[in-house]
């Protein structure tokens, strides 16, 4: 998608181009009611969908269903092959891998206030259980390789092998599989390239994270910020305010 400027945008040239869209997406409702919706969200398609989503209506559901075939989120899929010792992921970088649509939402009323509480993912262990030894010595290798504005480079890349001879490990150890499924199913964090972990018998095995179209993580240039958007399955918006831009590609691609 190309540059375009930030906020809501009401004009008739941008509210026709973005109907036409919410006319392709659902072709079974009405013109007017969809312009309404479109008028009502500031013009913004995303949220647009996502109040039809809810709202519902006649083809709305099959229209979700292509919707999320379109936007799928970080996660594509996983192979585990225990025969060979190997555990494939397969990931978007496209996406924020912490984003979860259906996440439970609860809403309570405080001195006449709503408070919208939204559950969080956590992890608890046991730092005296050698099966966590080095927990947070990956953990933290993985956020700052994941992270847009860190220097750390772990994880970021599918051609790499990231054993106990690599250079960023400085700590020379691989990781359990304990630590390795808290980093990829709790925190959700796509890690890229061959990671080595010992498995529950104290096998050497392999995880190998691959990206969706081969890419490798890039850190965004300065000036630049990114944020996941909700209406897009937490698809990630690049935005750089002192040159009033947001545009959905990684601005070094």
């Amino acid at each position: 998608m190309s540059a375009s400027k930030l906020g809501e945008n009401l004009n008739d040239e941008h509210l026709m181009r973005e109907l036409d869209k919410l006319k392709e997406r659902f072709p079974k409702l009405d013109e007017e009611y969809l312009l309404n919706v479109l008028k009502d969200k500031k013009g913004h398609v995303g949220k647009a969908t996502q109040a039809i989503f809810k709202s519902g209506g006649e083809g709305v559901l099959e229209a979700e269903e292509e919707f999320y075939k379109k936007y799928p989120g970080a996660f594509i899929d996983r192979l585990l092959r225990p025969e060979s010792c190997h555990m494939y992921y397969l990931w978007n970088i496209n996406y924020d891998g912490s984003f979860k649509r259906d996440r439970p939402t609860k809403i309570l009323r405080k001195d006449g206030k709503e408070v919208k509480l939204v559950q969080q993912d956590s992890f608890l262990w046991d730092t005296s259980d050698p099966r966590y030894n080095n927990y947070e010595y990956f953990a933290d290798l993985a956020r700052e390789g994941d992270s847009a504005y860190d220097d750390g480079e772990w994880g970021t890349d599918p051609h790499e092998i990231y054993d106990e001879n690599h250079s960023l490990n400085e700590k020379g150890v691989i990781m359990t599989i304990h630590e390795l499924e808290a980093i990829i199913d709790v925190w959700k964090i796509p890690l890229l390239g061959v990671h080595p972990y010992t498995n529950e018998d104290g096998i050497r095995c392999n995880y190998i994270g691959k990206e969706s179209r081969n890419r490798q993580k890039k850190k965004l240039p300065n000036g630049w910020t990114r944020k996941a958007c909700e209406e897009y399955n937490g698809l990630w918006c690049y935005l750089n305010q002192e040159k009033n831009i947001v545009q959905w590609g990684h601005p070094l691609e």
